[in-house]
């Protein structure tokens, strides 16, 4: 570890735990976290299809349980939903295994490489047969798409599709806001769409000076195409990762070790 965070204002766009344990990384690495959150998680529409399909989940009906989101296992959690032993669970990338393996459950499988929706579906299919597979379950956000369920469901395997939670943005606190605006803040996480797209609309194009740090190349692409220029995207596609990388970069910035302007942390 170079180092290279020390002193540097980072925007982290979610709280909860999630934020909180991305905040003890980035001080650790002698930053100054600002836990800002631009999206949050809100009750789905159809609230009795979610709850029918937790209750279908937890009495053992499916085989196969399928993530996609910390999100997603912090929904089944919140609802108190025990998964079963005989329901195997396969997460979408190393962050989402841990937050399955935080939750008391085990995962069976993660995709290697890139953390993807579609590198999930085409390596869970290989090898497997619908006739041997059962019934799966596909959770995730109103916003997320239907890229696994879609090909599961193509290649002949019996899957349903559990909306858990809507995706919904939080506005940023004023001093926040104004710090982006000013170019103070020295990195900003983006960690999907949905906070990509919450930045461009409370705050527009940001000054040259803050360094955009993108989770993956999705991400990336995403944030390009609505205008942010994208510094750095982490090669593994989980915040761990990206966190290393900026460190071990020689170019990051760094700003006055202890402005702290640490928003919802818990």
């Amino acid at each position: 570890m170079t180092g290279a965070l020390r002193g540097a204002r980072v925007l982290i766009p979610r709280d909860g735990s999630w934020g909180a344990r991305v905040a003890a990384e980035v001080d650790r690495r002698g930053g100054v976290p600002v836990v800002a959150p631009l999206i949050a998680s809100a009750p789905p529409r159809d609230e009795a299809s979610r709850d029918r399909a937790f209750a279908a989940l937890a009495a053992g009906e499916y085989s196969w349980l399928f993530v996609t989101s910390a999100a997603s296992v912090e929904q089944l959690t919140a609802r108190g939903v025990r998964i079963p032993a005989t329901t195997r669970i396969a997460a979408v990338g190393p962050a989402t295994a841990r937050a399955v393996a935080a939750s008391g459950a085990e995962v069976s499988f993660v995709p290697l490489g890139e953390s993807s929706a579609a590198a999930m579906a085409a390596q869970w299919c290989a090898g497997r047969t619908p006739d041997t597979a059962g019934r799966s379950l596909v959770v995730r956000s109103d916003l997320a798409t239907a890229v696994i369920s879609d090909e599961l469901a193509l290649r002949g395997f019996a899957v349903d599709v559990c909306i858990a939670y809507r995706t919904v943005g939080v506005d940023l606190p004023r001093e926040v806001a104004s710090s982006l605006a000013r170019g103070t803040i020295d990195v900003v996480l983006l960690t999907s769409l949905s906070v990509a797209r919450e930045l461009r609309r409370q705050v527009g194009p940001l000054p040259a000076q803050v360094r955009v740090a993108s989770i993956g190349p999705g991400t990336t692409r995403d944030a390009e195409r609505l205008g942010f220029a994208v510094a750095h995207t982490a090669r593994t596609q989980s915040v761990d990762a990206l966190l290393a990388e900026l460190d071990d970069a020689g170019d990051a910035p760094t700003g006055p070790t202890g402005s702290s302007e640490q928003q919802g942390t818990p």
